[in-house]
């Protein structure tokens, strides 16, 4: 058994509109709020969905099952973790429809849906960072709490307001260093050297001022040497490239927007819609044949 406590949470209220996908609009939703750990509940209905069975015999999930036409979402929660510093969901879907016989349920893991309309409920825990760690025992990806930060909740401070901590941490310490500049203090002897200081001949002091002046104007063209910026040019898949994606398969760009890009799988003709930042570009190469530029998408590090 695993008892994790969190103190601080806000909760958040996001509908996703007709036509938006799952998971991938709802993790462009938290990342915006910065939702990084949470619980997920929410009704609404799906113009399509695909879902999936964990086999404990294989330690794998099974094929997923499409469920075509329109189905209402009779229940639906999940947990938000940090997987491999991305935002990974993890969303359980009970659903019904209308069908020959009546009404059809199925449930299962969400794996892709196409929304209709959805309404959702997500309690934030800030002070509690979440991850999801492969499970040796069962095979399945399960929550725990993220190592580097457990020893205080002040580890999310910094993301809440960091200036106010680095303003605590500067005032600190000038205290640690107040006793030192006591201990310089004893320079009395320095007085003395001045008593002596008269017995030299007064010509001296003009001669070290015009030395001085000399030596600050030497200082003042530092400044001005240029500074050269390196600009580094990336690729980005185009509509009509071929990419590879680590999930989804071959698949061709039909559109971008510079910040996502909607693929069409080859195996089956579906569009799927995908944020570039949340995948590494690999550099392209070209197929002899077709001239077509091919892409790898995988998953950030």
């Amino acid at each position: 058994m695993n008892v994790l406590e969190a103190r601080r949470a806000r909760h958040l209220i996001i509908r996703l509109d007709r036509g938006e996908e799952l998971p991938a609009a709802l993790v462009r939703a938290l990342d915006e709020a910065e939702a990084r750990a949470g619980w997920i509940e929410g009704v609404g209905s799906l113009e399509q969905a695909e879902i999936a069975l964990f086999d404990q015999a294989s330690r794998a999930y099974a094929k997923t099952r499409v469920l075509e036409g329109p189905c209402d979402v009779a229940a639906l929660s999940g947990t938000i973790a940090l997987q491999q510093g991305e935002t990974s969901l993890r969303l359980s879907v009970t659903l019904t429809r209308e069908s020959g016989v009546g009404l059809q349920l199925a449930a299962g893991e969400l794996v892709w849906a196409r929304v209709y309309g959805l309404e959702l409920r997500v309690t934030v825990f800030d002070d509690l960072p979440l991850v999801r760690t492969f499970d040796e025992r069962t095979g399945l990806m399960q929550l725990a709490a993220q190592a580097t930060t457990i020893p205080a909740t002040v580890g999310e401070a910094p993301r809440m307001a960091p200036p106010t901590q680095a303003a605590e941490l500067a005032r600190a310490a000038p205290s640690a260093a107040a006793p030192e500049p006591v201990r310089t203090a004893p320079p009395a002897p320095a007085p003395e050297p001045t008593r002596a200081a008269p017995q030299a001949p007064a010509p001296e002091p003009p001669r070290a001022g015009p030395a001085a002046p000399a030596a600050e104007p030497a200082a003042m063209p530092l400044p001005q040497r240029p500074v050269r910026r390196r600009q580094e040019e990336e690729a980005y898949p185009e509509v009509g490239d071929s990419v590879t994606h680590f999930h989804f398969g071959e698949c061709t760009v039909i559109s971008s927007d510079g910040e996502r890009i909607r693929l069409r799988q080859e195996r089956d003709g579906r569009v799927r819609e995908v944020s570039l930042t949340m995948l590494r570009i690999e550099p392209p190469t070209v197929d002899p044949a077709t001239g077509k530029k091919q892409f790898r998408l995988a998953r950030k590090n």
